[in-house]
């Protein structure tokens, strides 16, 4: 049996290789860094996505990692109700948490840390080799899955008129510890809106002892020029210092260092999540805009379909590549559609935006 090449071990690519190796099917994962940060990042997981994790990680050590969310509850920024909406056991969980789990059933031997991609040679049948910053490479033996992110390498080099927009609305996120906000917040989702429209933010409970901040905001209104701690401080303090309870509970408790400004993009379309013996997966073939909270769960259900696809076609990838291609294409189409249906809502005043709108796509 020949060997897969994953490029990129985000959660798309450890997916990929956590159902491979439950198929018993051969494979080899790059990942760019050496080691999994925890700045920053949390994901929001429907729970859709949950359930399809839970067949694949041990499902006792998911839960505990992460927090159920059953409802979504919305204010205007002084703190005054706005709407509140049931959920339908969806899901919290840190990236290093996620990552940890997705780790932890792959043998070491097949992951390769420090692989940053630097150059790809390629030919009419696709990918030939794939050279590394530590000046190494690969010559595929097999298809090769690209999972290395919105800005990935292999697609910009396979498929290079499509681009990357930066969009009108950026995030920081930021996970800190502190135990009495997470038991203040539960297992709710709780969302703050100016009534200008363009700035909110949002707070769930991690863990037991960990909360995840978001703040989305229009750039064009609320500039924000650099990305260190002291500059994200700033403004946090500046846009929400005279926010309500439990804004005002947050801004006291953290120092913003593990905070990540988020520089949102969004991908032109593509054609197809393939080009000859190399097909996209998560972000490197779809960037959601973050209002769906479908990144994951997307990236999750493309590892799926592809192997899936893989299984039933073993002797025609091509034949598989689009099948894949066909089924996620059609329900990305749903999510880049409510994706941009949030975020038009979100930049309208508080008194224009549709109040039984839950920040999350669904199909």
């Amino acid at each position: 049996m020949k060997t897969i090449s994953i490029i990129g071990g985000g959660i798309a690519g450890l997916t990929v290789a956590n159902i491979l190796h439950k198929e018993d099917m051969k494979f080899a994962l790059y990942e760019r860094s050496s080691l999994q940060s925890n700045k920053g990042h949390g994901f929001i997981i429907p729970s859709e996505g949950l359930e399809i994790l839970k067949t694949y990680v041990n499902s006792t050590d998911l839960l505990n990692d992460g927090n159920i969310l059953n409802e979504y509850i919305s204010f205007d920024y002084k703190g005054n109700f706005i709407d509140k909406k049931q959920l339908q056991n969806d899901f919290i969980i840190s990236r290093k948490a996620l990552v940890d789990l997705l780790e932890k059933n792959i043998p070491r031997e097949f992951i390769y840390h420090d692989k940053s991609v630097s150059y790809i040679q390629k030919s009419t049948d696709g990918i030939l080799e794939v050279f590394f910053s530590d000046d190494t490479s690969i010559v595929p033996t097999s298809i090769v899955i690209a999972a290395d992110g919105s800005k990935s390498k292999i697609r910009t080099t396979l498929i290079s008129d499509k681009l990357l927009r930066e969009t009108g609305v950026h995030e920081i996120v930021n996970i800190f510890e502190n135990s009495e906000l997470a038991t203040i917040l539960g297992n709710q989702f709780l969302k703050f809106h100016h009534t200008d429209g363009g700035l909110s933010i949002g707070l769930l409970k991690v863990s037991a002892t960990e909360v995840l901040c978001y703040a989305q905001f229009d750039i064009n209104r609320y500039p924000l020029k650099e990305d260190s701690t002291i500059e994200i401080n700033n403004f946090m303090q500046t846009n929400f210092k005279d926010w309500a309870y439990p804004v005002s509970l947050f801004l006291e408790k953290t120092n913003f260092e593990n905070a990540h400004y988020w520089r949102v993009n969004e991908l032109d379309i593509l054609d197809d999540y393939f080009s000859e013996n190399t097909v996209f997966v998560g972000d490197t073939a779809h960037s959601l805009l973050p209002f769906t909270s479908q990144g994951v769960t997307s990236a999750i259900k493309d590892a799926q379909v592809l192997i899936d696809s893989l299984k039933r076609n073993p002797s025609d990838y091509k034949k598989a590549f689009k099948e894949y291609s066909t089924v996620r294409k059609e329900e990305i189409a749903i999510h880049f559609k409510n994706g941009r249906l949030l975020r038009d809502n979100f930049l309208l005043p508080l008194e224009e935006q549709k109040n039984n709108i839950i920040p999350i796509s669904f199909k």
